[in-house]
């Protein structure tokens, strides 16, 4: 169940009142759904904080720890960077308080060192995670976390990135819908896309590593450490790679869901593009239905590592072409 800021909040004042807070909480959700916010309250009821953001957050009792390597992550030196802290002995009724913000950057070797701080929490501690992407956190981590999903109250949709320059191509597709050479047209585009931010992505951690070797060299060979680091990179780039993946089949599912959505004088929807509505005219509610099922096919397909062309081919034929 996902809370409103509010709700959320008001949870966290219980939770207090009945001495029940949790040792470990993680907070999911947009920063726009007020998860920054739900933290900065966090600390401002257990110790008496007063500040205006988290990044103006000061206090003796408070840490905030976020990405700070040219590579965007977090890694094992920011975690033990808090330890010390950690230990420390807080006055009674006051509580030591970790925020850790874009916890999915948390890389390996920091997420194993930080699930020891987990497992064993010191008295007086509450850490808390704050992340839009919770799936990209170890399981291990996952289970000794209070979850706390908040919801965005805008009802506005915010397009990523990746999503803004894919949207031309399925407003393309949404046109044609019903052909088959629309939906040939729009698997190239997918894959054309796809290829060029594996690209981007792979160039932009590759060049990060390759610094933050130079800041650690000191005047040592780091060909041995940026070997060590060689799997961590593949699988970082894999997983911003199916990220962005997911991003654009999410965006082709939003497509279809609005289409339905209208067909079927639902709630009132404002359209990603005119193709949209245009659709939703001229295409039945059932047919609608079918072919978003066929996106939903295409995600379990690639889910379960088929191979990636060959599943486009077939499902964005079910969902775009002739049926």
């Amino acid at each position: 169940m996902a809370f409103s800021l509010q709700q959320a909040q008001a949870l966290i004042r219980t939770a207090r009142d009945n001495d029940r807070m949790p040792h470990a909480l993680l907070f999911t959700g947009s920063p726009t759904a007020g998860t920054f916010d739900l933290a900065l309250y966090a600390a401002t009821q257990l110790n008496g904080c007063r500040a205006t953001s988290l990044d103006a957050l000061h206090h003796p009792l408070c840490r905030i720890v976020r990405p700070s390597s040219k590579s965007r992550r977090i890694l094992i030196e920011d975690i033990r960077s808090i330890e010390p802290f950690l230990q420390l002995r807080a006055a009674e009724g006051q509580t030591k308080i970790v925020v850790i913000i874009e916890a999915d950057r948390i890389n390996e070797q920091a997420a194993n060192a930080f699930l020891k701080t987990l497992e064993e929490p010191p008295p007086q501690t509450l850490i808390i995670l704050v992340t839009e992407q919770p799936s990209q956190l170890l399981p291990t981590i996952l289970s000794r976390c209070i979850r706390m999903d908040l919801r965005d109250t805008d009802a506005s949709i915010r397009l990523t990135p990746v999503q803004q320059a894919f949207l031309p191509a399925c407003s393309r597709a949404l046109a044609g819908m019903g052909r088959d050479i629309s939906a040939l047209a729009l698997r190239s585009d997918f894959l054309q896309l796809l290829a060029d931010r594996r690209e981007e992505i792979a160039r932009r951690i590759n060049t990060s590593v390759k610094e933050e070797a130079k800041a650690i060299a000191q005047g040592t060979d780091t060909r041995d450490w940026e070997a060590q680091q060689k799997d961590t990179t593949t699988a970082l780039i894999e997983t911003e790679y199916l990220a962005e993946r997911a991003q654009m089949l999410d965006l082709l599912s939003l497509c279809i869901g609005q289409a339905i959505l209208i067909a079927a004088h639902g709630e009132h929807v404002s359209p990603l593009c005119p193709e949209i509505e245009h659709l939703a005219a001229r295409i039945s509610t059932a047919e609608l239905l079918k072919r978003s099922r066929a996106i939903d096919s295409l995600r379990e397909d690639l889910n379960f590592n088929i191979h990636e062309a060959l599943a486009m081919d077939n499902r964005l034929l079910q969902a775009f072409g002739t049926l």
